[in-house]
């Protein structure tokens, strides 16, 4: 006689369908909990909860990214994407110098890195977390790891703009240094165009030369 399986309704938390995994590690917290074992039990659901908040994080920046698209495509912007960015072409510094053939696919990609980083250092990424798309609150906001977070951008992003000014140093040519870090911070960390930074055409040539140097030093 054949036995029919039955297959079993997903656990939720929150109104989030867990996946097997975790809901194996909240069936452990309550075994823990049962047995006289908290501090178990405690650090099963932070680790629980941590996981679903990434995830709810993760859903929400994805469905603003998507409506920031749908609103620059209507006004006849390009749009590219890329893991957690929405890249405006139309505004974007790094882009333009890329289509302009000033910046090759190899340092734009390394603009790009120093950018998510340059990012993620900033105060202001950690209070984005706190603001939906067109108000509310975002799922969560745990200060302890979004200062872990901004702690290490901050040191990858000062690991990277040293490189630049070792570079210089090295070359004998310090003087040069601060205009790279200029450009770097202006146009890879913000997206800001040369035109925006100087009105002369050799001014504009020499930052992008300094840029296209340093992104060179990040790739290298």
């Amino acid at each position: 006689m054949s036995r029919t399986r039955r297959i079993a309704a997903p656990v939720r938390v929150n109104g989030r369908a867990l996946t097997g995994a975790q809901a194996a590690a909240l069936r452990a917290a309550s075994r823990a909990d049962a047995a006289g074992r908290p501090a178990q039990a405690r650090q099963l659901r932070q680790r629980l909860e941590a996981q679903l908040g990434e995830a709810a994080d993760a859903e929400w920046l994805a469905g603003a990214l998507a409506e920031t698209a749908v609103l620059e495509r209507a006004r006849g912007t390009r749009v590219e994407h890329s893991p957690g960015r929405v890249r405006i072409s139309g505004r974007d510094g790094l882009l333009t110098l890329r289509d302009s053939g000033a910046l090759s696919a190899r340092q734009l990609a390394c603009g790009l890195r120093y950018r998510d980083r340059f990012e993620a250092a900033q105060p202001r990424a950690a209070s984005a977390l706190a603001i939906r798309p067109g108000g509310g609150c975002a799922p969560r906001d745990v200060p302890e790891r979004i200062a872990v977070r901004l702690a290490q951008a901050r040191r990858d992003l000062d690991r990277m703009e040293r490189a630049v000014a070792d570079h210089y140093a090295r070359e004998g040519r310090p003087a040069l240094a601060a205009d790279a870090l200029l450009v770097l911070r202006e146009v890879a960390g913000l997206g800001r165009t040369l035109r925006a930074l100087a009105s002369s055409g050799a001014r504009r040539a020499a930052l992008a030369a300094r840029l296209g140097e340093g992104l060179g030093v990040l790739g290298g």
